[in-house]
């Protein structure tokens, strides 16, 4: 029957079991459509009454205790589990993913449980209502398909909203762009980087001092000046023993060539001789005699010449030795006259001066301490040993300093507790940071966060089922540090959603069906349950509530396409709206129990 022509009294609850309004004849409709009801007033249109049953079903879901305990308790299990994840410093997809997964696997048999009583209130009197035509079936219907999906979209998002930017506020608060938690620090003092300690090289008196503390300086730039006076003495009385060396070297050099020389003459005399004893027949003994002496003379000759030439040889030897000597003695000399000017070997700024104008000087003595241009560190203590054992050297560090912040690298750790300007003892970690030019850095406070590994977690019953039923493996570390993004919660937070639409209208399906809510509920979670195998076996694995909490953490970790998950998503409203037109259709067309 065409609901449509049927007058329609002003409703009030259609609840109310004891309401009997008597039919009307149809009258003419008024200007806009509707019949005037008795009194002058008008019957309420389709959609109103519609509204009407949606409210009041409102009502009654409100003054339920059955969901006013699912918001309670679910409420109350979802702030535990997050505080409990939020102390452990878990990230937001890892307590999104948990809060979500608990949603899909344990509440959704309370939204069937609240789908499945929402004809079970008006059994006694739906059916009087109906025939008198105080309201219509597809309108009741339509009615509680609507109250149902808003109540239980109300009673969810109402708790997993808010957990959800909680996490991510969370996130933000503990995480870095690279993923992972980060140890805080406030309040530290920024200091130059490893200084670079100045010590005379020279002794002298200071003449001149020209920087202070705080001065920044160029590489080059003059710091101070030693009387050099004594120096300038000490480097031309070694120049000038490097020139006698040289001159030394010049006569030996000379010596040699006469050794040589008077060599060649003494091996010539010796020749002549024995020559001169060829014909020593033709000669007198006495004559043999001296001819024999002089050959032994010129052999004597020839041997000390050959002496003195290996004497003279090893002389230019010793005396190239000296000028080496000298000229070493020389360049120190030279360096030291040098050291007397004292200048900045980096660029950087003035940290520490120990000397005044007109102060002696020694090899050794402190003057400067100059910090390397641009190059800052931070002393980070950290309090607990937990994060310290996480941290190593290299890891990177977040320096926010007033409205600037600034990204350096952990240099080293002190392992060796300190104790803090309130008395509290701490590891520290030294944070080496580049300033990129920007000047007056020393001395201010500075915020900083350490990057930190996610902690290893601990193994038990629990986490082994979570694993096994998202398919986590130890190595999964890429889903684990996402960062989640208020796009991609709402696309997770759409497919609970989803899930939670579909059951309701499913289970108000199945209510129309067997016209008893036990059966209905009982047999809506056993299709829940093997819902599995039915989206596997329509080709729509995704659909799963496995293949869900298998894909939360990439979901929410912003790795999965956002195609694919989008049309899951459309899938799952889309079999809501099937199962809703259904329930509406089988409703309309069951006759009510005489």
């Amino acid at each position: 029957m065409d609901s449509s022509v049927l007058p329609k009294p002003d409703l009030g609850d259609p609840s109310e079991s004891g309401r009997q309004d008597k039919a009307l004849p149809p009258a003419a409709p008024g200007a806009d459509g509707a019949s005037p009801g008795p009194k002058g007033r008008r019957l309420p249109s389709r959609w109103q009454s519609i509204l009407v049953l949606t409210l009041a079903d409102f009502d009654a879901i409100w003054r339920s205790w059955l969901c006013r305990g699912f918001l309670l308790v679910s409420a109350l299990v979802t702030v535990i589990e997050m505080k409990g994840m939020q102390a452990k410093q878990q990230t937001a997809s890892q307590m999104l993913e948990a809060v979500y997964i608990t949603y899909i696997v344990v509440w959704m048999h309370g939204v069937i449980f609240i789908a499945g009583g929402a004809l079970a209130r008006e059994q006694d009197c739906l059916s009087d209502a109906i025939l008198s035509r105080g309201i219509t079936r597809g309108e009741y219907m339509s009615g509680k398909l609507a109250a149902r999906c808003l109540a239980i979209l109300l009673m969810i998002g109402c708790v997993l909203m808010p957990s959800s930017f909680w996490a991510i506020r969370q996130d933000k608060l503990v995480r870095t762009e690279d993923g992972y938690v980060a140890s805080h620090a406030q309040n530290t003092k920024v200091e130059a980087w490893d200084p670079k300690k100045l010590f005379a090289e020279a002794n002298g008196t200071v003449l001149e001092k020209k920087v202070e503390v705080g001065d920044a300086v160029r590489a080059g730039d003059v710091l101070a000046q030693l009387d050099d006076r004594f120096l300038f003495h000490d480097h031309e009385n070694e120049r000038r023993g490097e020139e006698n060396a040289r001159n030394d070297v010049t006569n030996c050099r000379r010596r040699f060539e006469d050794a040589k020389r008077a060599v060649a003459q003494a091996e010539d005399g010796l020749v002549r001789a024995e020559r001169a004893l060829i014909a020593k027949d033709l000669l007198s003994r006495s004559e043999q005699a001296d001819k024999e002496t002089e050959i032994r003379t010129r052999k004597r000759d020839l041997k000390n010449t050959e002496s003195q030439l290996r004497i003279t040889e090893d002389a230019i030897a010793t005396a190239e030795r000296a000028v080496e000597n000298a000229q070493g003695k020389v360049n120190d000399a030279r360096k030291r006259l040098g050291h007397s000017t004292i200048t900045a070997p980096i660029s950087g700024y003035i940290t520490e001066v120990t000397v005044q104008r007109g102060q002696p000087v020694n090899v050794g003595t402190p003057l400067f301490a100059l910090a390397p241009l641009d190059e800052y560190q931070v002393r980070v203590p950290i309090y607990k040993y937990e994060e310290f054992k996480r941290l190593k050297a290299g890891l990177t560090a977040y320096i926010k300093i007033e409205q600037t912040e600034f990204t350096g690298t952990i240099d080293r750790l002190g392992a060796a507790t300190q104790t803090d300007k309130w008395g509290r003892e701490s590891n520290f970690g030294i944070v080496r940071f580049k300033g990129n030019g920007t000047l007056g850095l020393l001395g201010l406070n500075a915020d900083v966060r350490m990057v930190i590994p996610p902690p290893s977690q601990q193994t038990n019953r629990m986490t082994t089922v979570l694993n096994a039923l998202t398919g986590r493996a130890a190595n999964d570390v890429k889903s684990r540090t996402a960062s989640v993004t208020t796009g991609w919660m709402f696309i997770s937070f759409c497919k609970v959603i989803g899930c939670a639409c579909l059951l309701v209208t499913l289970t108000l399906l199945a209510s129309a069906v067997f016209r008893s809510p036990l059966i209905a509920i009982l047999s809506v979670i056993g299709l829940w349950h093997v819902s599995n195998l039915l989206f596997d076996f329509a080709g729509l694995p995704e659909l799963s509530y496995l293949e869900m909490i298998r894909t939360m953490d990439k979901v929410l970790g912003g790795i999965a396409s956002p195609y694919t998950e989008l049309g899951n998503v459309a899938w799952l409203f889309g079999f809501a709206t099937v199962f809703g037109i259904l329930a509406l259709i089988v409703f309309i067309q069951r006759d009510p129990p005489k």
